[in-house]
């Protein structure tokens, strides 16, 4: 038996109707207009990020530390806009690991010149990229600045300083950025377009400038070599001489050549020592209109002298001149064991401002760069002292410690300081460097260059926010109860109105 199916035709699939190709149309449409508009988002959220990314960080990042650690000073961003030359700061920062403060101000001094830009440089990547700038011992972290065949190394140990001060009465020790001032300095210093030769004189028992006077130095433009007038003539390059605490007297012809040489508009610095007997020297610098206060000084001023040391080591008062416009405000100068200097007719007292010498001649014009306080007084029989007590023959008075003098016939310029101790580190160190900036300051001077102000460190240590006891209670019931009470009656509140909808 055979059983024959007959397959009964399929009705044909319904068409859509037009109503129907006109929604898929419009669904088509809208999908590709949202494709297009979604396309064109993302474009121009790249667009703008490239944008925001171009505009110096001034203008999109705000600085909220309370100290302004990323707002840079009048005298970097003046610096930053005079640059004529392209300098480029190679920061020696591991990948992942980099300073984020130190990266914020580079960004900083980007945007505020086109000739300054930054990179990244991981020493791990590049292990032998700093050694091309003789920067192979420098620390990670550190910043190597190059301008033409110009480079300076600033040292990730420059960037923070710590105040100990506290620490033995309260714990605590004070973090400051100094980066700005790093860098700054460094970038004065690559670009700098001229520079100058001292020498330091010996053969004499001088002192030898320790290595933080020869940074200051070396910033400044200054190249330091020796010199002995015994040997050598006093070579034409010679920008300065420095004759730093002799112990001996100079003979005639070491005198006769550095007055030769200040009669061709020459510059001198002098320090020198109570203990040493250098009369050939005094006459040089009496010629000048300087001449030593006989005795060693004792400041009685609480605020003149060194805590826990004795009114024998001697704080002087910085007097404010274009000469010491370097140092930055409310440093210290430290001046151990010093001896006063009067200029003209001064007969027991030194006077703390600028004054004309007659008796060196009217072109001879002094500035006081150093003096103790008014109640000071020069001690005449230190020798056989048994105590620091003021003698009935002691002269009391503001006593100059350091001077300038200028002699605006000849140009020369001469600055003595009557303390052998100033040019020490560890003098240096005690007042944090003051020292060093003095010797920068003094020696810009001498050649005729302007002194750059220094940029103060900034504290990181953020303010502590203290509450009033009377206050605890209510704040703790309003963030402890009332606020989440709040916040749950607003979601009870918005979950009934949503089911009675």
């Amino acid at each position: 038996m055979k059983f024959h199916f007959s397959k009964k035709p399929s009705a044909p699939a319904p068409q859509p109707t037009e109503a129907q190709r006109a929604s898929q149309r419009r669904a088509l449409g809208a999908g590709a207009y949202a494709s297009a508009l979604g396309a064109i988002v993302l474009v121009v959220v790249i667009l703008v990020n490239l944008v925001v990314q171009a505009i110096p960080t001034k203008y999109t990042e705000f600085d909220i530390s309370n100290t302004g650690l990323f707002t840079l000073s009048e005298t970097t961003v003046s610096m930053l806009k005079s640059l004529d030359k392209d300098v480029t700061a190679y920061y020696l920062g591991e990948t992942g690991g980099e300073d984020a403060n130190l990266t914020r101000l580079l960004d900083r001094y980007a945007g505020e010149s086109s000739h300054f830009r930054w990179e990244q440089r991981d020493p791990a990547l590049y292990p032998t990229f700093a050694a091309q700038y003789d920067a192979q011992e420098a620390s990670n972290g550190s910043v190597i600045l190059v301008c033409c065949e110009n480079h300076a190394v600033v040292d990730s140990a420059d960037l923070y300083e710590y105040d100990y001060s506290s620490y033995y009465t309260t714990g605590s020790v004070d973090m400051r950025f100094n980066a700005e001032n790093a860098l700054t300095t460094a970038v004065a210093q690559v670009t700098r377009d001229t520079s100058y030769t001292a020498y330091q004189l010996t053969g004499h028992g001088e002192a030898e400038l320790g290595s933080d006077f020869t940074e200051v130095l070396t910033n400044a433009g200054v190249t330091l070599e020796s010199l002995s007038l015994t040997t050598s003539a006093v070579p034409e390059d010679a920008a300065a001489l420095i004759l730093n605490a002799p112990q001996a007297d100079l003979s005639e012809q070491d005198v006769e050549a550095l007055r030769s040489y200040l009669d061709g508009g020459g510059r001198l610095l002098v320090t020198t020592s109570l203990l040493a007997d250098t009369p050939n020297l005094d006459a040089l610098l009496a010629e000048y209109g300087m001449t030593r206060q006989q005795g060693l000084l004792v400041e009685t001023d609480a605020n003149h002298f060194a805590y826990g040391y004795g009114g024998t080591y001697l704080l002087p008062e910085l007097q404010s001149n274009d000469i010491t416009s370097g140092v930055v405000d409310g440093m210290y100068v430290f001046a151990p064991v010093s001896q006063g200097i009067l200029t003209g007719e001064a007969t027991g007292t030194a006077t703390a401002e600028s004054a004309t010498d007659e008796t060196a001649g009217d072109s001879i014009t002094h500035t006081t760069l150093l003096s103790t306080s008014s109640s000071a007084f020069s001690m005449l029989d230190y020798e056989t002292a048994t105590t620091i007590q003021q003698g009935e023959n002691d002269p009391t008075g503001s006593f100059d410690v350091a001077v300038a003098a200028e002699n605006s016939d000849t140009g020369a310029r001469v600055v003595w300081i009557n303390c052998a101790n100033l040019l020490l580190d560890n003098i240096n160190s005690a007042v944090s460097g003051g020292n060093a900036q003095f010797l920068g300051s003094v020696m810009n001077w001498m050649n005729g260059e302007e002194n750059a102000a220094v940029i103060e460190s900034k504290s990181m240590s953020a303010d502590s926010l203290d509450v009033p006891a009377a206050l605890i209670m209510p704040l703790g019931l309003i963030i402890v109860i009332l606020l989440p009470l709040a916040s749950l009656l607003v979601g009870v509140v918005i979950s009934v109105v949503r089911r009675r909808r």
